[in-house]
């Protein structure tokens, strides 16, 4: 019988090795034996994955449920072009937002699924703008002339 790591196991359900050692502890990953390398899961079924015993607590519509992978969002400061015209500056403009992580660059490059979308009437979303493209998560984004704008002193 095919068994796993702590660490492949993790990766395999989409949950994290400290969860994984959780269960383990809590003798719910059926057929989990520790040796002197560590714990091995072992494989089960025609899917060939490790079998989580059901908890008590909690609610059974919320397990195993897969998170939402929010998109790559595009979008372009009007601002910063404005601010970029007064100053004869040419700071870069066109802001990757992936997650919570956020790039400024001048020339962005995608192969893969994209939608341009416009809702004027929603100021909260993505810093309140009103055009953005959205990206799906697994497309390749190449950026050039990556750099992080510094906030001016104020005197």
């Amino acid at each position: 019988m095919k068994t796993l790591t702590i660490t492949e196991a993790s990766s395999l359900l989409e949950i994290s090795r400290q969860r994984i050692l959780q269960l383990i502890h809590a003798k719910r990953v059926k057929g989990a034996y520790k040796t002197q390398k560590g714990w091995k899961i072992p494989l089960y079924g025609k899917t060939r994955m490790p079998r989580i015993i059901r908890g008590k607590r909690g609610r059974k519509d919320q397990w195993l449920v897969k998170r939402r992978i929010k998109p790559t969002v595009i979008h372009v400061n009007k601002g910063l072009i404005g601010s970029n015209n007064n100053r004869d500056e040419k700071d870069p403009v066109i802001i990757v937002r992936k997650g919570s992580k956020t790039t400024y660059c001048s020339e962005v490059s995608f192969n893969g699924q994209c939608k341009i979308v416009y809702r004027p009437d929603n100021q909260t979303l993505y810093a309140g703008a009103k055009v953005w493209i959205e990206v799906n998560p697994d497309t390749k984004i190449s950026l050039k002339s990556e750099t992080i704008i510094l906030k001016k002193e104020v005197n």
